[in-house]
Parts: structure tokens; C-alpha cells; sequence
């Protein structure tokens, strides 16, 4: 980053810290290396930076943790203060206060282990343990944000920088879900450590996996595919761009290059990329003039288990709960509860109802009474029928509008105008009642 672009974004730190972690507030820090660092803000730490060329190592309490940067408050000249350190800068940072809370998982990744979660319902203060959230089947019907948010609450009541588990399996679906989950995400991002565990993550689902700060494949994974669609055509012009721009801001929001999610929607988007056989640090080109091609101009991008590993897209390959619960450098797989398991069963047995009575019901509506040739009948049935999708409305409103529903506003005009029709042919029969 230049000087003068620092001093413009040094200009705005004031103004960013009302959107920055605060006062105890579980932070990750995704380094260039690959390596993350997870804590709070209050924490000690020992930080490594580099500016204007030179290495310079800071000890201090973190206060404020943003987007951007971090403000770490330090000796500076014998004098305690604060001082602002922008995380493209920081080549290492560690906890101090506590370092036996902290393990190495592997070469390139340490994080905490319970210096912030308290003791499980078991009565066992020791014990580690995840949330599951299943995310199977279409992105917008079976996947989609609500249950992401009630996970998210689960885990808030064991306190922050709980490990939330994300099982994918799905083949994609609604972009306009997506939007929605997106929001979610950032915010539970703040709170709780997010962890993506794929076994096919394709289009939307694959853009859920781009947002978690960890991203693990089971051996016969895959991940990738973006390609959005109008109806049955991908989209095109101004509409592909603002995707790609999009599933670009996604990547980064999750500490990966946007060249990835690219290569993955648009073919003419070349990546490849090269392996420091020092550091292991992994650099990435929009073109093919790196040693290792992930995408062709045949192809958009679909990462294997192998591939995403060695390019550094997934932290590691996971086939059963116990050899991620040895990834993720938890003692064993423990769910704390089974909350979220719960919710996604409950959801998908919701779907599966309303996809098998949507479109008996709106088949019922071209003949139901019929047989009995008395039009009053004919339009009561059509009435209790409306009033039945109206309260698919209220239970599924994803599905009515995956399924092509007519809008909740109008079956409650249709049902105006048959009860006006059944009123009129009631007064016109002498006011028989029906």
C-alpha cells in the first residue's frame, strides 16, 4: 500500500472503528501465508509487520480489530499508545498472555483452543465441541438463511468464537438466496468461527463455502462452478459482471483471492498458480503463467479434494467426524448440541410437504366441486383451497416462489373476488345459506 493511500485510509479509521470488533469480541486474522490467527480483542499479543521494508516486532493489548486493520496499544517510545497496523502488513502474530491455548494444527495454521468457549452442558469443562448445521440439496428451498441465523444464536449461548460446522452438499440454486445468506454470514463472522465441510459444494453452494473462515473437503469433494442463470440462460453483459464482482467480494470477505471465484463463473477467466518451495505460500495468476493450471478456456473452475488442498483454496481433507474433529484440533468430535441437525430436519420435511401439496393444490383448482354442478360448492372449494396456499405463503414462502405460486397479495385478491361471486349468487337464490 502506498503513503499516500495509507494517509487516506489512516484518515478513515475514526470513522470505521463503529463497524470494527470491540471490547472482547472474537477476531480472525487471515495471514498471506495462509496461516490464521484466531483470538479476541483484549487479548496480548506479539505482532510481526513489515513497513517501508523493514521488520519490526510490536507487543501489546489488540483494542479494535477491522476490515482493514488492526490498532494494537503498545510502548511506543516509552509512552503507552495506540498504534494502527494494516493487515496486509503483519507477517505473524501470536497470543502471549496465554500461549499454552494455543496448539499447531499443521505447518501454516494455529488458532485458539478454549481460551473462549465455556464449559459444554456436560458438566465438562475440558470438553471442545462444534454446532452442525447440514446445508443439503437447493440453495433458496432447503438451504437458505433462517437456519443459519438460529445456529448462529445456539452457538452465541456458549459465548463468542464457537466452532460452527457447515456440511455441504448441495448442487446450487438461488442467487437471490445467496444475497441473503451473504448478510447472515458476515455478521455471524464476527462472532463465531465458521467452517465449511464439503462434499459438494456446486454454484450457490460453492459461494456459501468462498464466506467460512476454514474450508475442508472430504475426499471425494468438489467445489466450484459458479455459472449464474436467468431462467435457463447464464447470465450475460452488465448482469455477468455484476456477478463476477459479486462472487469476487464473497472470496475475499473469506481471506481468498477473487481470481478464484471468477475462474469458477466466467471460462475466459484463467487461473493458475505457484508454490514458494520455502515458505509454501501460494501465488496466484489470472492466466496460465503459473507452474499449476486450475482453470482452462474449456472449463470453469471445479476444485477436487487433492487440488484444493495443494492450492491452499481448503485447509484439509476430512472423510469422518473424528478426522475433522483431529483438523480442526479438537480433542474428539463432540457436538454441543444437536440444535442445529434438528432445525435442518425440520426444514427439510417442511419442503418436502409443501413440494408434494403445492401442486396437488393448485391442480385442485380447475375442478374441485365440479362433480357436484352446484356453483356454490365449486366456489368454496376454490376459497378453502387459496386460503391453503396463502398459508403455504406464511410456512414456505421460499418454495411458493421457487415453485412459481402466485404472490400471497394475489390469492387475497382471488379470494375477495370468489367471495364476492358466492355472496352475489347467495342473494340472487334468496339468501340460502351455504
Amino acid at each position: 500500500m502506498t503513503n499516500f493511500l495509507r494517509n487516506i485510509v489512516v484518515g478513515l479509521v475514526v470513522g470505521c472503528i463503529a463497524t470494527a470488533a470491540l471490547g472482547g469480541d472474537a477476531v480472525g486474522i487471515r495471514l498471506k501465508d495462509g496461516s490464521r490467527w484466531r483470538g479476541q480483542v483484549s487479548d496480548q499479543v506479539q505482532v510481526t509487520v513489515r513497513e517501508q521494508g523493514i521488520e519490526i516486532q510490536l507487543r501489546g493489548r489488540l483494542v479494535v480489530a477491522a476490515e482493514w486493520f488492526i490498532t494494537l496499544e503498545t510502548d511506543l517510545a516509552g509512552e503507552l499508545r495506540r498504534k494502527t497496523i494494516f493487515k496486509g502488513d503483519i507477517l505473524s502474530i501470536r497470543t502471549i498472555d496465554a500461549p499454552e491455548a494455543f496448539a499447531k494444527i499443521d505447518d501454516k495454521t494455529t488458532r485458539p483452543k478454549d481460551s473462549s468457549r465455556p464449559a459444554v452442558e456436560t458438566g465438562d469443562a475440558n470438553q471442545l465441541g462444534v454446532f452442525v448445521l447440514p446445508l443439503k440439496h437447493m440453495v433458496g428451498t432447503y438451504i437458505r438463511h433462517e437456519e443459519m441465523e438460529a445456529i448462529a444464536e445456539e452457538a452465541d449461548k456458549y459465548g463468542p468464537g464457537q466452532t460452527i460446522v457447515f456440511i455441504i452438499d448441495s448442487g446450487g440454486g438461488s442467487v437471490t438466496e445467496m444475497e441473503k445468506i451473504h448478510e447472515v454470514l458476515m455478521k455471524i463472522k464476527k462472532r463465531h468461527r465458521l467452517v465449511a465441510w464439503i462434499k459438494e459444494a456446486i454454484s450457490a453452494a460453492c459461494a456459501i463455502a468462498l464466506h467460512c473462515d476454514e474450508i475442508y473437503f472430504m475426499k471425494e469433494g468438489t467445489a466450484g462452478a459458479m455459472t449464474a442463470y436467468s431462467g435457463k440462460t447464464a447470465l450475460k453483459g452488465e448482469q455477468l459482471e455484476e456477478w463476477l464482482r459479486r462472487a469476487g467480494d464473497w472470496a475475499e470477505a473469506g481471506g481468498r483471492k477473487r481470481y478464484i471465484a471468477e475462474a469458477m463463473i466466467k471460462v475466459s477467466k484463467l487461473l493458475s498458480y505457484d508454490v514458494d518451495p520455502d515458505t509454501g505460500e501460494r501465488t496466484f495468476y489470472p492466466d496460465l503463467s503459473g507452474e499449476f493450471d486450475l482453470s482452462d478456456e474449456e472449463n470453469n473452475l471445479v476444485f477436487t479434494a487433492t487440488q484444493a488442498v495443494h492450492s491452499g483454496f481448503a485447509d484439509g481433507i476430512a472423510d469422518t467426524e473424528e478426522e475433522l474433529a483431529k483438523v480442526l484440533d479438537l480433542p474428539r468430535w463432540h457436538e454441543n448440541s444437536d440444535y442445529g441437525r434438528k432445525i435442518a430436519k425440520k426444514w427439510y420435511d417442511t419442503v418436502k410437504l409443501a413440494e408434494h401439496d403445492l401442486p396437488l393444490l393448485q391442480a385442485r383448482l380447475n375442478y374441485a366441486g365440479t362433480g357436484s354442478g352446484d356453483q356454490m360448492v365449486i366456489l368454496g372449494k376454490r376459497i378453502k383451497i387459496l386460503q391453503d396456499l396463502i398459508r403455504w405463503h406464511d410456512r414456505a414462502p421460499n418454495v411458493m416462489q421457487m415453485q412459481g405460486a402466485p404472490s400471497k397479495q394475489v390469492l387475497q385478491r382471488e379470494i375477495k373476488e370468489l367471495r364476492k361471486q358466492l355472496a352475489d349468487l347467495k342473494k340472487s337464490r334468496g339468501g340460502r345459506r351455504y
